[in-house]
């Protein structure tokens, strides 16, 4: 099924940003005041693909174009960090000419101030948002699960992660 305004699933790691940078030049030719937003994966930041896609669109200056990063630390070989060291992130996207911020991903507030700040910006650049999160928020064991990451919920645990998210909430 089609979700309107979602253009693409990435597929393999490391193509979604050079597509959104292909729709952003597109857009730009059509004087076009849209934005392009594209969600990646800590574990892209892998691939070098995504690198020359982030120095692409600092080069042409693409500032219709909004990268988030979620920043989870788990990707199926184990700890992002781990398989591949991204930090200093900041620094890194910063060197590569974005609009650079990080939030905590969880933070629906924070997040969207960081868009706000994001579609504000006046410099011509990219921006990106890098949010550090926790994968199951809000449900103890999946917060705790070693692999979260691509172990599906058991039938059983339903119930148990449901009432995780309605302690303290009221209707």
């Amino acid at each position: 099924a089609y979700t309107p305004g979602m253009e693409i699933t990435g597929g393999s790691l490391g193509h979604g940003l050079g597509i959104a940078v292909g729709a952003c030049l597109g857009l730009k030719r059509k004087q076009s005041d849209s934005f392009v937003y594209n969600l990646l994966s800590d574990g892209e930041l892998n691939e070098g693909s995504t690198w020359e896609a982030a120095m692409s669109a600092s080069h042409w200056k693409l500032d219709n174009l909004i990268a988030i990063i979620d920043v989870n630390n788990q990707q199926a070989d184990g700890h992002s960090s781990e398989v591949l060291a991204f930090e200093p992130i900041v620094d890194r996207w910063q060197a590569f000419g974005w609009f650079t911020q990080r939030v905590d991903g969880n933070d629906i507030t924070a997040l969207v101030d960081a868009f706000d700040a994001a579609r504000s910006h006046q410099r011509a650049q990219p921006r990106v948002i890098i949010c550090d999160t926790k994968m199951g928020k809000g449900v103890d064991f999946l917060e705790t699960r070693e692999k979260t990451h691509f172990i599906r919920v058991d039938e059983n645990e339903w119930d148990l992660a449901l009432s995780n998210l309605k302690v303290g909430r009221t209707v």
